[in-house]
């Protein structure tokens, strides 16, 4: 079963190994400080990235994984998220996915992505309008070579049971939808604090085979157009039979990992 860890090649199986892992890029790692301590930041040119978690007292509390793509999502960020089992250096950001005019409060969808350096926007002020890259991380996937092909999955119209001259629509997403899956419960009510989840489908501009330098892991990279904003996909290679191909659609469940642009690099 893929992990955030097995999307980006670091196929991790327990917690000693992870333990491992976090030792063995420790000294390789770019260091961060922020108000609760200091994030360290491993990357590679595959895109694959660790952010690790060092407390005030210099105690590694943490580690996230990361992928630094090409995705571009205009974000009106309203909140910020923390949750009572995370570390102190975890939190998440909510938001509007492509807001309207300069209204931070608008927008496609409501949008939640976890963000590996949360702690170093400590001094943005909210509301406010933002530039961020969002890797999608795929829990499950299914890949299609075209958007005719996708459409033609999608199980056909058929009569209203309440008025039989009527026909019900196609039930499916359309070939670029986006559900914030981590903000709600289905059939009503919200999930509090929200989870940084998403269902989603959406065309693929580009796409390659990245391997990650560390461990020799193979996995996929696309960058999606899907609805509200352009996405970078991982996909654990074990997840997919077949290569994503652009003009190809993506639809699956994902988890975002987020960072904001704006003045960062």
């Amino acid at each position: 079963m893929a992990s955030h860890f097995s999307t980006i090649g670091f196929p991790l199986k327990s917690a000693d190994e992870f333990r491992a892992l976090a030792m063995q890029v420790v000294d390789d790692c770019a260091s961060l400080d922020c108000p609760q301590g200091r994030y360290l930041r491993w990357s590679s040119p595959s895109g694959a990235e660790l952010w690790l978690q060092a407390n005030a007292d210099n105690n590694l509390v943490g580690m996230l994984p990361h992928f630094s793509g090409e995705s571009a999502v205009r974000v009106g960020l309203t909140d910020r998220v923390t949750r009572p089992d995370a570390t102190a250096l975890d939190g998440a950001f909510y938001g509007w996915a492509s807001p309207a005019d300069d209204d931070p409060e608008s927008g496609c969808y409501p949008l939640v992505f976890d963000t590996p350096d949360f702690l170093l926007h400590h001094g943005l002020q909210l509301p406010a309008i933002v530039e961020a890259q969002v890797a999608a991380f795929a829990h499950e996937i299914s890949l299609y070579p075209s958007v005719e092909a996708y459409d033609a999955s999608l199980p056909p119209a058929g009569p209203n049971p309440e008025n039989p001259e009527m026909l019900v629509a196609a039930r499916g997403l359309d070939s670029q939808a986006f559900i914030p899956s981590g903000t709600f419960i289905p059939g009503g009510g919200v999930i509090d604090p929200p989870q940084a989840h998403a269902i989603f489908t959406g065309h693929i501009l580009k796409t390659e085979a990245r391997c990650n330098e560390l461990t020799g892991r193979e996995f996929w990279w696309a960058l999606v157009e899907s609805y509200g904003g352009i996405y970078d996909v991982v996909i654990d290679a074990e997840l997919v039979e077949d290569a994503p191909r652009v003009g190809g659609v993506v639809n699956g469940t994902f988890w975002l990992s987020g960072r904001v642009l704006d003045g960062q690099e």
